[in-house]
């Protein structure tokens, strides 16, 4: 196997990880038949336009986890309760039953599933120990766990810390977890940290992600996209961005045609989402990823920075099959921009985008109500430019999601009193209902903000309409 570099790893458990990437024939059957259930809670949001796939099709990080637990050789049980009518926790249950031990994933808009959830599991089957992992969890392990009756969590990345949890568990027959890294547990009445986990070094020690583990695998050949990455991580530090897998690193060119070979192979698809936080953050390296999705006749959308969108690029990613690009502008507003330590200027925006629509490609741009700083003014301004621009606008209200900087400005000033109650309300939130809750952390008035969000989504369907 190819690797991106020649450095030991700082973990041994991604040594384990490369054996698994390694294995070519499929896994015996572990001896105990032990089963490993992993849970999707169901999600509120209403799918952004252009984006439903993202929120309703199957998620690369739940996918990746799976793939491992697959291939350690336990049985693997998927709940996904996203579809109507798998949500009641009664289905669960029921499903969960043959199971000895159950992770639950937890994303922003999860916290009262887990309450009810983790809640239920206990009553009907104390012994069986329950893990969450995901950005919530790694986020506010402490309150989440406090929370909720889950026995522990994984933190951040989640594969190595799956293994040792995995081994300790049934190949150890332990239950004491404390000495298992990038851990949260509760203790009696306490939660304990463990020692932190370092990154995966090495993305070429993933394993392909095997889509054969979802319930609807079938479902998803006809359909013909998933999601695919060719990096992990991201760099920057925007202060509304809510990251819990800071360090970018990327999967090697050869490793990650390789992974679009065996998808194409196992999946037949033909449409990707290009999952990279910052695709183009390396531009020599992007184009290279392009001139492979092509050559394996794959069509795709990406996400990009404004910064590095030269007319070369655009034209690149026009002729390698690209069907949109999504660019994160969040205000037009250069002070705005500073404050949110997005790195970038308002000449790069419109260079961007007239780099894009010079090349025929279909640009989306990301905007935020409500962000700090955000003026009467800087709103029209942001107005005039979506009414005048050659893209097609996506709107949503300031969030302060947890582990982010706003998050914690919001609680140091007194916005956020009580933690629970306001994941409680996330776990209600709809991205795009313009009558959503705000966390208003500018100094206007908040039917201003509403007045503009409405005003711009207006013009997101005139412009996707027309």
């Amino acid at each position: 196997m190819t690797h991106a570099n020649n450095k030991s790893p700082c973990d041994p458990y991604e040594s384990v990880l490369g054996r698994l990437a390694g294995s070519p024939a499929p896994p015996k059957k572990r001896r105990g038949g032990e089963t490993v259930a992993l849970v999707i809670p169901p999600s509120p949001q209403l799918p952004t336009p252009g984006r439903e796939f993202l929120i309703t099709g199957p998620f690369e990080g739940f996918t990746a986890v799976a793939t491992v637990i697959k291939k350690l050789g336990y049985n693997l049980k998927i709940v996904d309760t996203r579809a109507p009518g798998r949500d009641k926790i009664d289905a669960v249950l029921e499903e969960i039953a043959g199971a000895d031990i159950v992770g639950i994933a937890a994303y922003c808009d999860s916290f009262v599933f887990l309450e009810n959830a983790t809640a239920a599991i206990k009553r009907a089957f104390p012994g069986k120990l329950i893990f969450l992992g995901g950005p919530l969890i790694s986020s506010l392990p402490e309150i989440i766990l406090k929370n909720t009756s889950a026995d522990c969590a994984l933190l951040g990345e989640a594969e190595l810390t799956l293994l040792e949890l995995l081994e300790t568990v049934f190949e150890r027959k332990q239950r004491d977890l404390s000495a298992i890294r990038g851990l949260a547990l509760k203790t009696g009445d306490a939660v304990k940290i463990t020692a932190p986990r370092p990154q995966i070094q090495d993305l070429d020690n993933l394993p392909f992600p095997d889509y054969t583990i979802w319930p609807n695998y079938e479902s998803i050949v006809k359909n013909g996209q998933i999601i695919i990455s060719s990096t992990r991580g991201c760099p920057c530090a925007c202060t509304f961005c809510f990251k819990t897998i800071p360090a970018l690193r990327l999967k090697s060119l050869e490793r990650f045609e390789r992974e679009v070979a065996y998808l194409k192979e196992t999946t037949k698809f033909d449409y990707a989402w290009l999952n990279d936080l910052t695709f183009n953050v390396k531009v020599p390296r992007a184009m290279k990823v392009c001139d492979i999705l092509f050559k394996h006749g794959v069509k795709y959308h990406c996400f990009a920075r404004v910064t590095n969108i030269t007319e070369a690029f655009a034209l690149k990613l026009k002729a390698t099959g690209c069907r949109g690009i999504w660019f994160g502008i969040e205000s037009y507003d250069q002070k705005v921009l500073d404050l949110s330590r997005k790195n970038i200027t308002i000449a790069a925006i419109n260079s961007a985008i007239r780099a894009a629509a010079g090349a025929g490609l279909e640009s989306r741009g990301l905007f935020i109500v409500g962000l700090p700083g955000e003026t009467g003014e800087s709103l029209k301004r942001m107005f005039d430019y979506i009414r005048k621009g050659d893209f097609i606008p996506l709107v949503k209200y300031l969030v302060p999601f947890p582990g982010t900087a706003l998050y914690a400005d919001a609680v140091n000033s007194g916005k956020i009193t009580d933690t629970p109650q306001f994941l409680r309300a996330l776990s209600k939130r709809r991205v795009g209902d313009h009558d959503d809750a705000i966390t208003n952390l500018t100094d206007m008035d908040e039917d201003l903000l509403r007045d503009y969000f409405h005003k711009i989504w207006e013009l997101t369907r005139e412009k996707a309409e027309g």
